[in-house]
Order: structure tokens, then C-alpha cells, then sequence
């Protein structure tokens, strides 16, 4: 297990010809992939990649928490628990949360995220038949399947 977030070399090398304004880190990326991934329920346990950091970016500091809202959301549905089944709940807190680390999640957690990652790439390759050439059709396509995935998703219509 890692504390690293860690990013497809398919996802990098798919996204290179957009790699500019709006989209210029790596966590850009794994962002976009990660968002498909939770919204859809899709998890891919494609452990190849690169390890490329072990906290939030400064542009992504302040949705940490919804971030991590998003995982215990997409992990409860997953796994069949209720909204009521606080000790359930409270268990699964304490398999994600870790206070004393940057991220505030644990070496699980952090994977789970991976996977949900690697599982958005993958719906996003599946939808989109080519690697994109231009980052206006591509935020165009995905804001189309993002808005698509969530509306299929009923946890997240109710919580979003």
C-alpha cells in the first residue's frame, strides 16, 4: 500500500496533447479520472504508474473534503451500507480517516481513490474512441459524461 496518489502511464500519455491551460499538473489528470471513477462506481486495481505525490495540491485543498465525502458515499453504496447504520459507518471512517497524515486518509483510502482513478480512465477511454487533440471538445465531452454518470448514480444526485 502507499500514501501516494499514483496516475496511469496510459492516463498520462492519453491526455498528453492537452496537457496545457486548464490542464497542467498531473493531478489534473488523475482528478478527471477520479471523478468519473466515484461518479460511476467503476474501480480498476491497475497497480502500473507513477507515484507522484502524497497530498493535495494547492488547487485542490479546499475539495479534500468533499473528495473524501465523495469516497465514503461511492465505498457505502459499494459495500450496501445505510445511511443509518452508524456502526458501520463509524467503521469505515476509521479504515479511511487518518488525521495524522497530509491527506488525512489512510494507506486504504489512498488506494481505494487509486482504484477509483483507474476505473474512471478506463470508462473515459471506453466513451471517448480516441485520445483527445483538443482540450475545449474534450472538457466539452466531459462534462457530458460527467453530467450522464451522475445522473445514473442516485447517491450522488441526493448528495451532490
Amino acid at each position: 500500500m502507499s500514501r501516494f496518489f499514483r496516475l496511469r502511464q496510459d492516463a498520462e500519455s492519453w491526455f498528453s496533447n492537452i496537457f496545457e491551460k486548464p490542464i497542467e499538473t498531473k493531478f489534473d489528470i488523475y482528478y478527471f479520472c477520479l471523478m468519473l471513477g466515484l461518479a460511476t462506481g467503476r474501480y480498476s486495481k491497475n497497480k502500473e504508474g507513477t507515484e507522484f505525490i502524497d497530498y493535495f495540491i494547492a488547487d485542490y485543498a479546499s475539495y479534500q473534503t468533499l473528495i473524501i465525502g465523495l469516497l465514503v458515499i461511492t465505498e457505502l453504496n459499494k459495500r450496501g451500507i445505510g445511511i443509518k447504520e452508524r456502526n458501520e459507518i463509524s467503521s469505515l471512517f476509521k479504515e479511511f480517516i487518518d488525521t495524522a497524515t497530509r491527506t488525512n486518509l489512510t494507506d486504504e483510502a489512498i488506494d481505494k481513490l487509486n482504484g477509483y482513478a483507474s476505473g474512471g480512465y478506463e470508462y473515459l477511454t471506453e466513451k471517448i474512441d480516441t485520445k483527445p487533440y483538443h482540450v475545449e471538445e474534450f472538457l466539452i465531452t466531459y462534462y457530458n459524461l460527467f453530467n450522464e454518470a451522475i445522473e445514473n448514480n442516485p447517491q450522488w444526485l441526493s448528495s451532490v
